[in-house]
């Protein structure tokens, strides 16, 4: 009798672990955006030929898993509201909404989040007031695959935005969403699936690198599943090493240089300025360096709680004051705003020590930094000379876990395959900068991206919106030969791709930053072009596009696509024109705007071929706009 009974229970636990083993993808969880107006398909796994019921809006739908554990239910297309609940067996999804989804990739400049200094400084009213619980963001986990897999991670799943919550979202994406939800008052999902330093050719598969032979090679070279492990394991091991010398062989560390003082005759330079450490060196320093400086305090803050405040530096620090460990930061991006607790200070002399472990960027210390020692009721200057001195000279130990961010399909496998069966609105893509160097491939790469979500997605007509380069870096003298130009040119020709449009930023960049804080714009912009190709608004979505020119005499007539109610200067005079006799050899000329049409010339040159304009990496001052405050596209017009 007892046998029995242990078989019943035993057979009824089984059934029970059986009904447990339905399994879902992150990206189908509590808080999600649906997409309206389109067929919905919710997925996932559970044992073969097992049955799966999934409740929806007092409607139930009935599938099995097949023999490799996949189950799909397709929902029929639903009108934009919510919240809703879904029921899947025993695993009940809650707070679902029904709108529009963007999918949202590129890399850091679509990466960046709000909560980066320069963003998060720019845009304090906006992150206060940021109250859009029905703009929502799913953040893909950065993953690397080079072969299919199931599913995406992430860390958090759907977070719905609030002061807090917004500080991790994606800002372009986020003003992009913000502009469309006020517009439409419809709920926004956004799919931030983004990694800073990539190229396009990390972002497509296998098969649309054919027509590039040596990254077609990686990529093949790349699916071999050992070939991947046995880098993974080496880099491993080098890292591991690498860290453990820093930890066991760093001087400064050895003869604990934060609780001593600094004293002349022992190795330490002296720098004024911070940011003149990296031109100290032709090529970047790796390892430990140790920064010391000091600060005096009056009698009457001594032993006050503070804030020490050091701005942003390149790679890690470990920050020291009195010989207290205050603070240690691994990031880039992030200003360094310490805590001092109450005591630690003392009147006169106080000694701050900073050690930076420079990995795998050479240390540099941001020029916009202000470096001061914040009380509630003052602030004291740090404006002393620093004193710096190497605590460990390393080699460069690589980025990333030893396969390069710049793999052929690294991403594509990882990030945006395993997305294709959540239907979207469509595509937004920040992405160019580390192509700059080649730009001639950019335009058939992006072509056979373009090509292949589209195909992943089984939608032929999928809006694709796209970001240009911004403007960065100096401007010479004279136009020359720009690759930033020449890839924003690649950037322009893929236009002729139905269902695109391209948001030009020339005139919002910074040439000192290459991640600019005015993401407003950006995104403003990006849903612009929204508003037209997937709502299909009757407006004016771009600045003017450069369609042909005509020459008569000394004089060249260029004419342009999408000018609006019509072209203006914002300015006295048009600037960034320039021309040429043998289309090679550029200068500077004289334009103006005539009707719909801008005439250039120069007085000296009987016989212009060819005109450019804005052709340079930060074409500062260029300024032809059309009338609804858009700016036009560099172009060249041979």
């Amino acid at each position: 009798m007892k046998k029995l009974i242990y078989c019943i229970v035993s057979l009824l636990f089984m059934v029970i672990t059986a009904k447990a083993e339905v399994k879902l993808p992150q990206l189908i969880g509590n808080g999600m955006v649906l997409q309206r107006d389109q067929k919905i398909r919710i997925w996932g796994w559970a044992n073969p030929n097992e049955a799966v019921t999934l409740t929806f809006r007092n409607k139930t739908y009935q599938t099995k898993a097949d023999a490799n554990r996949r189950w799909t239910v397709v929902i029929e297309p639903q009108q934009a509201g919510g919240p809703y609940v879904m029921q899947i067996n025993n695993i009940r999804l809650q707070d679902l909404l029904i709108g529009d989804v963007w999918l949202c990739s590129g890399q850091s400049n679509m990466e960046a989040v709000m909560n980066r200094a320069n963003i998060k400084e720019n845009y304090q009213e906006v992150i206060k007031n940021s109250n859009y619980p029905m703009i929502r963001q799913f953040t893909v986990k950065r993953d690397m695959a080079f072969n299919p897999i199931k599913a995406v991670s992430s860390d958090q799943g759907w977070v719905s935005t609030n002061p807090e919550t917004v500080l991790n979202f994606s800002a372009v994406a986020y003003f992009f969403a913000k502009d469309l939800y006020e517009k439409y008052k419809v709920p926004i999902g956004i799919i931030n699936s983004s990694v800073g330093g990539t190229p396009v050719q990390s972002w497509v598969n296998s098969e649309s690198l054919k027509s590039f032979p040596a990254y077609d090679e990686i990529a093949q070279k790349l699916k071999d599943t050992a070939e991947v492990s046995r880098i993974l394991t080496a880099h491993r091991l080098k890292s591991a090493a690498w860290y453990k010398s820093v930890q066991e062989a760093d001087s400064g560390i050895l003869e604990k240089w934060f609780l001593t003082s600094y004293a002349p005759g022992e190795n330490w330079q002296k720098i004024q300025d911070l940011t003149q450490f990296s031109k100290k060196f032709s090529s970047p320093p790796y390892g430990t360096i140790w920064f010391k400086t000091t600060v005096d305090v009056p009698a009457h803050l001594a032993g006050m709680a503070a804030t020490l405040s050091l701005g942003s530096m390149q790679t890690e620090d470990e920050t020291y004051l009195n010989g207290q460990k205050i603070g240690s930061i691994n990031s880039g991006y992030t200003d360094r705003n310490y805590a001092v607790a109450a005591g630690l200070l003392k009147a006169g002399k106080n000694e701050i020590s900073i050690r930076m472990i420079s990995p795998t960027t050479g240390i540099a210390f941001n020029p916009k930094n202000v470096y001061q020692l914040k009380f509630a009721n003052g602030t004291i200057q740090l404006d002393q000379a620093w004193v710096f001195r190497f605590g460990l000279k390393k080699e460069l130990l690589p980025k990333g876990n030893g396969l390069s961010q710049h793999s052929p399909t690294a991403y594509y496998y990882a990030m945006i395959k395993p997305l294709a069966d959540f239907r979207i609105k469509g595509i937004l893509w920040y992405q160019g900068e580390s192509n700059v160097p080649r730009p001639a491939e950019y335009e058939p790469l992006l072509t056979a991206l373009i090509t292949q979500w589209r195909k992943d997605w089984q939608q032929p007509d999928l809006p694709f919106l796209y970001v240009q380069l911004a403007n960065y870096l100096s401007t010479p003298a004279e136009p020359e030969t720009s690759n930033w130009a020449l890839l924003r040119e690649a950037q322009m020709r893929t236009l002729k791709v139905p269902h695109t449009a391209m948001a030009v930023i020339h005139d919002v960049g910074e040439k000192t930053d290459l991640h600019p804080k005015n993401k407003s714009d950006v995104g403003k912009r990006l849903a612009l072009a929204a508003r037209k190709l997937a709502y299909h608004e009757n407006i004016e979505y771009s600045g003017p596009l450069y369609q042909a020119i005509k020459i008569e005499g000394n004089q060249v007539y260029v004419s342009f696509d999408h000018i609006g109610t019509g072209l203006t200067c914002k300015g006295e005079k048009l600037n960034q024109f320039s021309i040429s006799a043998d289309g090679k050899q550029f200068v500077p000329a004289q334009a103006k705007i005539l009707g719909k049409q801008v005439v250039v010339w120069r007085d000296d040159m009987a016989k212009p071929v060819a005109v450019r304009y804005a052709w340079a990496d930060s074409p500062d001052g260029a300024n032809l706009y059309n009338q609804e405050g858009l700016p036009a596209s560099s172009f060249k017009s041979n």
